[in-house]
């Protein structure tokens, strides 16, 4: 059914999608200042923390983690390889699996992230999510799950 000339629904998923994205925008433009000084993006600071925490991992592993595509993770380990953050090791029984670990440098760099960043991040957390009631936060988790679900399914 249209309405004013729009399809009925379509407004209602502008509205949410132009929230999400203007959430998105913001969050960035806070977190890039902060790693911006470390010349890491946002998806590799996650995967030096996780590999500071997990040690050595998969690549498939660590695209689970970081619940991106294999082939982006690839890509993501190829940047931070360069950066002689992470090292890659083939696994010796079976030579299709590839193990990322992090360097001493990468190690470093991950233990300064812990400290001057995630703070941070967890103070603007918590001014964030502090505006919601645990309820309201959930429904919040619920619904963003589906939608991201649904946006997975796209293409498929």
């Amino acid at each position: 059914m249209t309405v004013g000339g729009r399809e009925e629904g379509t407004d209602g998923f502008e509205k949410v999608l132009d929230a999400v994205t203007g959430i998105a925008e913001a969050w960035n433009e806070r977190a890039a200042g902060w790693l911006r000084e470390n010349r890491v993006t946002f998806t590799q600071f996650r995967a030096l923390l996780l590999l500071s925490k997990t040690g050595s991992q998969t690549l498939g592993q660590l695209s689970e983690g970081l619940s991106r595509a294999r082939c982006t993770v690839t890509g993501l380990v190829d940047r931070l390889e360069a950066k002689g953050l992470v090292r890659r090791r083939r696994c010796r029984g079976d030579r299709r699996v590839v193990y990322v670990s992090l360097t001493e440098k990468g190690r470093e760099l991950a233990e300064e992230l812990k400290e001057k960043v995630v703070p941070e991040i967890a103070r603007l957390w918590e001014r964030i999510m502090g505006r919601l009631s645990e309820s309201e936060a959930a429904a919040l988790f619920a619904a963003l799950g589906k939608l991201r679900e649904g946006i997975g399914e796209i293409g498929r």
